[in-house]
């Protein structure tokens, strides 16, 4: 079997992140050698630890991690002594490190996710990090692909890049529902409509456009709440908008949450406001567990969720339209039918299985 080193160097745990922690969990059951690369202080090395997965501290700190001599042949030396075949990467910084690396390693298969819908620049190394260091990239959706392309179509081939969804591990779902009763535990009445907001507090989930939509929904009604689930560099200069707006009643804060599901479960529905995505996850995870969606039309968001049919899309950056498509939500009958058809998409097209043999057929 092949051994396969998942590089991912980020600190802090998000959708990549899970990706690679998931991924690699499932390949290591099913009979790979795996071993997770990162930092020791990241979450996801933290995490592959307690799991018992294989792990190696890789230290690399930015881009210029591959400059540094010292770091880069060390991993080079590393690569060779464990006979890697395959490496999956993540972050542009890795990508330039392991890409690099593994070139100089020998290493057969080097494999680049793309998660992130957002053009790659055209840089003078671009094409030899994508062209002679990279065997294979993976775009988590169309519209990545796309993005991928978009400054690269002149020399990258585009027989290179397989789109390979993320996956949603539906037998799981139910077992990770349980938790505390959500409206009790933040004072939420029976009658309140609850709307749920889960993802990390930065620039591209667009809360600044979500605490707008409030102060507008709340002039046109008062019997909702909305639990903003998650943390971010970004979480008190949010909370000061609200402040500003005035919007506080409405708005619980819950920090992070490690009972997703179970919040899912209890919500009305979710209201997702990026301003880009590379998959849209948490998209995913509400449809999977049967809720209606209202989400700013971005990215690949549209490759998942079907307007009108399982929820609503509105224009990104458009307070108005927002807190208009969250009107129609609250108001419609149609909630439940939209969560069934949303979940059987997902059960269709979205499942981790299928994610992971699709990985295995392609590359394994």
């Amino acid at each position: 079997m092949k051994k396969i080193l998942f590089l991912n160097s980020c600190v802090e745990w998000g959708g990549g992140e899970k990706w690679t922690f998931e991924a690699a969990e499932e390949l290591d059951s099913r009979g790979y050698e795996v071993i997770v690369g990162s930092v020791a202080k990241s979450e996801l090395y933290q995490k592959a630890q307690r799991a018992g997965l294989r792990t190696k501290v890789v230290p690399v700190k930015g881009n210029l991690s591959a400059l540094n001599p010292v770091k880069l042949f060390s991993f080079v030396k590393y690569l060779k002594q464990e006979e890697i075949d395959t490496i999956f990467l993540n972050l542009s910084q890795d990508l330039k490190f392991g890409g690099i690396g593994g070139r100089l390693a020998g290493v057969d298969q080097i494999i680049y996710r793309r998660g992130s819908a957002i053009p790659i620049k055209d840089r003078f190394y671009t094409k030899f990090l994508l062209e002679d260091c990279v065997t294979d990239i993976i775009a988590n959706s169309k519209s990545t692909k796309e993005t991928i392309l978009e400054n690269t179509v002149q020399w990258l081939s585009e027989d290179k890049i397989e789109i390979i969804y993320n996956g949603i591990k539906v037998d799981e779902i139910k077992s990770q529902k349980e938790g505390s009763d959500i409206r009790a535990e933040f004072g939420i009445d029976e009658d309140e409509v609850l709307i749920g907001n889960v993802g990390r507090l930065s620039r591209q989930k667009g809360h600044k456009y979500l605490v707008e939509a409030v102060k507008l929904l709340s002039e046109e009604i008062n019997n909702f709440k909305v639990l903003v689930v998650g943390k971010g560099k970004l979480e008190n200069k949010i909370k000061k908008q609200v402040k500003s707006l005035g919007v506080e009643e409405y708005i619980i804060f819950t920090g992070f949450r490690s009972d997703v599901y179970n919040i899912m479960e209890q919500i009305d529905f979710l209201l997702h406001t990026a301003l880009w995505e590379g998959f849209g996850f948490v998209i995913a995870e509400a449809m999977a567990v049967g809720k209606p969606v209202v989400s700013t039309d971005v990215s690949n968001i549209s490759e998942i969720m079907v307007d009108g049919q399982t929820g609503y899309l509105a224009e990104s950056k458009n307070p108005a339209d927002i807190a208009e498509k969250t009107i129609k939500m609250i108001n419609t009958t149609k909630k439940e039918k939209m969560g069934r058809i949303g979940k059987n998409i997902i059960e269709d097209r979205f499942t981790f299985t299928r994610m992971i043999d699709q990985i295995e057929e392609l590359y394994l």
